[in-house]
């Protein structure tokens, strides 16, 4: 395998996506549905193995959750590159909602 050319500061294009999760208690939607961690992990994931191709690996993460998203949310996800050597693209992402940071973390990429 060997790692495309990528330049370190090179930005993933901005993605915003609706949190539209709904639970249903009856007919009544609630109101206070989170995001676990397993979804943000897999958002993030997402994010960036969309960026790098179908030919792309996760070789690690590591992301911080911030503030907690909720059904209805909008979320913007953001990336650059930070790092870059023979095997690892390493690329740096936040998540925003409009009442600010959801995650924050780094993804280890290679093709």
């Amino acid at each position: 395998m060997r790692t495309p050319e990528v330049p370190t500061g090179t930005q993933l294009p901005r993605l915003i996506l609706s949190a539209a999760l709904t639970a249903r208690q009856g007919s009544a939607v609630a109101a206070d549905v989170q995001l676990t961690m397993l979804t943000t992990m897999d958002l993030v994931e997402s994010y960036v193995t969309d960026w790098a191709g179908p030919d792309a690996f996760i070789r690690g993460m590591n992301v911080k959750l911030g503030r907690p998203a909720h059904a209805g949310d909008t979320i913007t996800f953001t990336g650059v590159v930070v790092g870059v050597t023979t095997e690892i693209v390493t690329v740096e992402v936040c998540a925003r909602l409009a009442e600010g940071v959801h995650a924050t973390g780094t993804v280890r990429v290679s093709w």
